[in-house]
């Protein structure tokens, strides 16, 4: 009995080895000794030792990776073809709505609904297949994107308001709206303080711009009030001490040497040329005089021009008559004018040798007119334009920048004397030379 037991227990263990194994299981119902033992009879008796030596058992081998198989990499089609329809529903979404009419907006944004709806469930699907994580992350990405989309959507319809699914505005009286209030008064506060910082700022720069200034202008203040006492003195000395030597000694001795010559002597001693000469000296010496006379008479403050009524042709032909060069100058009738005859004299002389001088005319000539209300300077010379004469005027213009025709002082000089006259002078450069025009009227 027990050698039959045994060999049914070992075949009952080598079978267990053996690829048919579905039909083993274990009943748990309870049998008595009595009835174990007649079933274990019947089932060694229902085999011979030959058959079962003779039986080729064929072992079942597990390898053990099989038994923990990892997710494929590889993307089934279905999984494939989710994520094209996904790419093409975005790819199928406006670029702008801004121009696009409401009722479109709303039917774009009841689509975007069902499919943010169908990702969520598919999402979820996804996770409880344990589907590759690509797919998954994906998924949850194309939901991102469709949701900021609704919300650009949601915020185009309410007119640049965001609202939710109610249509109320989001945190309308709540603390986000609280929140906005204070930093929009913390940046009132901030730009108000930096443009109050900037005002600041600028008008210390300015303040220390005007004081280096008045450091200059006082320096400069200095140096005028210097040159003035200079020119205060040289005035001085020109209108007492030279008065006396020009206009009494000199004119004196002449005429107390004439007294003492004959008429026979002088031509004996042959110096009636010399004293000719002498003559004529002294009397451009007076001249030139009183000119500087009444230069430095517009030195002093609140200076009025002492002014004659004069025929203004008679007295330029009597103060260039002395010059080389009247027979060059040519003066209509210009009737009566009240000006200072010295002053005017020499502004108009300073004109007619400009003329002169800057003329490459093989006959050079000046022409003094009058043209309504206009006393009228012209030459034949280069031309002067109205842009050359102003940048001359400028009253720092710097001498390395001055051509030829800019040089020299006496057209400043020039303007200022018929500026204190009242006069206004212009220019006008024509084919055949420039024009000097005085307004007279």
């Amino acid at each position: 009995m027990k050698t039959k037991l045994t060999l049914a227990f070992l075949l009952i263990g080598l079978n267990s080895y053996t690829q048919d194994t579905t039909d083993f299981a274990i009943k748990p119902n309870w049998e008595t000794p009595e009835e174990q033992e007649v079933q274990d009879t019947m089932v060694a008796a229902s085999f011979n030792i030959s058959d079962i030596i003779s039986e080729k058992i064929l072992p079942s081998w597990i390898e053990p990776d099989k038994l923990f198989e990892k997710p494929k990499d590889e993307l089934s089609q279905e999984e494939v073809k989710l994520l094209e329809e996904d790419v093409q529903f975005m790819t199928d979404l406006p670029q702008n709505y801004e121009s696009l009419p409401k009722e479109n907006l709303q039917n774009i944004l009841v689509q975007i609904d069902n499919k943010i709806a169908q990702l969520r469930k598919e999402i979820e699907d996804l996770i409880k297949a344990r589907a590759n994580q690509e797919v998954i992350k994906t998924k949850q990405g194309t939901l991102t994107v469709l949701e900021k989309e609704k919300n650009i959507i949601t915020l185009t319809l309410s007119g640049g308001e965001l609202r939710d699914a109610n249509g109320n505005l989001i945190g309308e009286n709540g603390e986000l709206k609280i929140e906005q209030d204070r930093l929009k008064r913390y940046l009132y506060i901030s730009l108000s303080i930096l443009v109050l910082l900037g005002l600041l700022i600028a008008v210390v720069l300015q303040r220390k711009r005007i004081q280096v200034q008045d450091v200059e202008i006082d320096d400069q203040l200095n140096e005028i009030n210097k040159k003035n006492s200079y020119l205060e003195h040289a005035a001085r000395i020109i209108r007492h001490d030279m008065h006396s030597g020009i206009n009494t000694y000199m004119p004196r001795g002449i005429s107390s040497l004439e007294k003492r010559l004959t008429a026979e002597d002088i031509k004996n001693l042959k110096i009636e040329g010399s004293l000719k000469m002498i003559k004529e000296g002294l009397s451009h010496t007076q001249r030139v005089y009183k000119s500087v006379y009444e230069f430095t008479n517009l030195v002093k403050q609140n200076v009025v021009l002492n002014k004659n009524l004069v025929d203004v042709k008679d007295l330029l032909l009597k103060y260039i008559s002395p010059n080389s060069y009247s027979s060059q100058v040519e003066i209509s009738d210009l009737g009566q004018m009240e000006i200072n005859e010295i002053l005017f004299c020499n502004a108009i002389e300073n004109l007619i040798k400009n003329g002169l001088t800057y003329n490459d005319s093989s006959e050079k000539r000046v022409k003094i007119y009058t043209d309504e209300g206009y006393l009228i300077v012209e030459d034949n010379g280069r031309g002067f334009t109205q842009k050359q004469f102003d940048k001359h005027l400028k009253k720092y213009a710097i001498k390395k920048e001055h051509t030829e025709e800019e040089k020299g002082l006496g057209l400043n000089i020039c303007v200022a004397i018929l500026e204190e006259h009242g006069f206004k002078i212009t220019c006008e450069g024509i084919s055949t030379g420039t024009k000097m025009k005085i307004k007279i009227r």
